[in-house]
């Protein structure tokens, strides 16, 4: 599977789907919002960001998408462990990754259809 990741997720958050055999694409430093919706569509990779505007974009602004992962993150010390349950979920629901939004955090799962 591919992702686009925002440069606001850390790296050990994102080195377990790497291992895992998932291509990842990095967003340029500075990238805007929408320059990373351009580009996760172009290469069909699911986005996996920080950032709230993606809500906003995708359900208010009507921007398509190939998937968003919006993480809530509440502590750097729990990084491995976010990391570990978001392996899980990329690969036990991989077929609704490409046509969700999907709000994550360790205490949570809000998966919304985007079709």
């Amino acid at each position: 599977m591919k992702f686009w990741i925002d440069e606001n997720i850390p790296r050990p958050v994102i080195k377990p789907l790497q291992r895992a055999g998932h291509e990842i694409f990095t967003a340029p430093s500075r990238s805007s919002d929408v320059t990373i919706l351009r580009l996760a569509l172009r290469e069909n990779a699911v986005i996996i960001t920080r950032d709230q505007d993606f809500r906003k974009y995708v359900f208010t602004d009507d921007w398509h998408c190939s998937g968003v992962i919006w993480l809530r993150i509440s502590s750097t010390k729990r990084y491995r462990e976010l990391a570990a349950k978001l392996l899980q979920l990329v690969e036990t629901h991989a077929e609704i990754l490409s046509t969700s939004f999907i709000t994550f955090s360790l205490d949570q799962t809000e998966v919304i259809s985007l079709k």
